[in-house]
């Protein structure tokens, strides 16, 4: 089976080609010739070179990773740095020169199909950033350039997080395609990061099954699911499903946006759901006052009303579905709005108890203003109430209601 760039590579390349300038700049730097050389001759001066002549087993499984990937032409130098803890392999590669380097032990763990397993993988990276006219390697330097930065928003270092980890399942299928079994690369896996010279890749899959039964909602970076974990599932899906697996695999790796883990993409696709959420909540003429528009302003420097702003069914099942913390977010909106003129504000608050509850979000908008305005349960039922009261005395045009 071909391997194919992952849907997120292609997002994350789309998006920054659409920002000419910054796409221009990345493209146009040709640097890595002097970075090489430099880079080689600290590998000569600090590693072990395996030499093609002497260590068989090592370029047999480049020859083989080689040929299964079609990289005949790529020269491949393997290395093994000095001791360290670390159990590891990377690579480098320009110019159709690959350098791996192997870090502590790691070599001696390995058996044959797992040593190959490793090396494909990272030969893959080559075959990745190789597609597509090189824009894969443009696009992984651009977000990780950006998600350096310190000054950047977390939005970009999710993204750069997401978009590494879908290059290692690539890499990971990669590896697959050679040596045609998941065991090897699974187990090889482990292998690395455990130190263990012996493990099971049933046994592993086993537990990577068990965590994803305790709760469909995690995502990768949450403690009780690592990353490990992702991509070994994710490898055996992909075995046993091939491309009917991809929605499967976005769903365990991103699971249900979480307001504090949002890439580029879903902090955008809160932006809109917050601006459809205030249009909504700010249709009725009366609620269109000085200082609640100016408070939306301060959300959307552009912030318009619109007098064709509906409340339909895939906004409330959107909402309903929502992550908690995206549902917390709703409500504390409704309370801020709620209070943010006081010559309004019992009936502003009857409404955004109705439109809490025509949104689906009545419980949690309910448990917010009993928090921040401590009350009782029998004060908040009389606020609410009152408030509710005040709200069905306002006089509304029929075409301020937001109901289709």
């Amino acid at each position: 089976m071909l391997l194919q760039p992952l849907p997120y590579h292609l997002k994350v390349r789309d998006h920054f080609k659409q920002q000419t300038k910054t796409w221009e700049f990345f493209a146009a730097v040709n640097n890595k010739d002097g970075h090489l050389a430099e880079y080689k001759s600290g590998l000569l001066k600090n590693t072990y070179k395996f030499d093609p002549s002497i260590d068989l087993i090592i370029y047999n499984a480049v020859d083989k990773a080689r040929s299964g990937l079609g990289l005949q032409g790529l020269s491949v130098t393997v290395y093994q740095t000095g001791y360290t803890d670390e159990l590891n392999a990377g690579i480098v590669y320009h110019n159709n020169e690959a350098h791996i380097v192997f870090s502590g032990p790691l070599t001696t763990l390995l058996d044959e199909k797992e040593l190959t397993a490793v090396i494909a993988h990272e030969l893959t990276h080559v075959k990745l950033y190789s597609m597509l006219d090189g824009d894969l390697e443009i696009a992984d330097r651009i977000i990780s350039a950006i998600a350096n930065n310190p000054q950047s928003e977390p939005a970009h270092y999710e993204t750069a997080r997401l978009y590494k980890l879908y290059t290692e399942i690539f890499c990971d299928r990669g590896a697959y395609s050679v040596i045609g079994e998941t065991a090897p690369a699974i187990s090889g896996l482990v292998k690395a990061t455990t130190g263990l010279a012996k493990v099971s890749a049933e046994s592993y899959l086993r537990q990577a099954e068990e965590i994803f039964a305790e709760g469909s909602h995690e995502k990768t970076s949450t403690v009780s699911h690592p990353e490990n974990y992702i991509r070994a599932r994710a490898l055996q899906l992909w075995h046993n499903k091939k491309e009917a697996a991809e929605d499967e695999i976005v769903k365990m790796i991103e699971g249900i946006a979480d307001i504090d883990q949002l890439d580029i993409f879903r902090q955008q696709e809160l932006a809109n759901l917050t601006r459809e959420f205030l249009q909504l909540f700010l249709k009725p003429k009366w609620m269109q006052g000085i200082l609640q528009v100016s408070h939306a302003k301060n959300f959307f420097t552009d912030f318009s009303l619109s007098e064709n702003s509906l409340l339909t069914r895939d906004l409330t099942e959107k909402i309903a579905k929502a992550h908690n913390s995206i549902r917390d977010y709703l409500g504390y909106l409704l309370l801020d709005f709620a209070l943010a003129d006081s010559s309004i504000e019992e009936a502003a608050f009857g409404w955004a108890f109705q439109f809490s509850e025509d949104v689906a979000l009545k419980n949690v908008f309910e448990a917010i203003v009993k928090k921040e305005l401590n009350h009782s349960d029998k004060k908040l039922l009389q606020h609410r109430s009152r408030s509710l009261t005040a709200f069905y005395e306002v006089n509304e045009k029929e075409s301020e209601q937001i109901y289709e």
